[in-house]
């Protein structure tokens, strides 16, 4: 991050005491970080690109269920 804080994965990092003493300090500034971008209004571009992984990602769950039941129907 451009402002000072430690990289995110500090925080199940516990190889260094003084940087994941950091890490949890800084804890709540990168929440509301996230949370801020979170909420933040998308575009259409945006909305239409996180649709289009939902469709994907949907898509690719209900194929891998069918294909699942297919095999435990032919191996029953």
């Amino acid at each position: 991050m451009s402002d000072g804080r430690p990289d995110r994965g500090l925080y199940a990092d516990e190889r260094n005491p003084v940087q994941l003493e950091f890490a949890h300090h800084n804890r709540g500034k990168d929440m509301k970080d996230d949370y801020a971008s979170f909420t933040k209004v998308k575009t259409k571009e945006e909305m239409r690109a996180l649709r289009t992984e939902f469709r994907v990602t949907l898509v690719f769950i209900v194929a891998v269920m069918a294909l699942s039941g297919l095999a435990v129907a032919y191996f029953w």
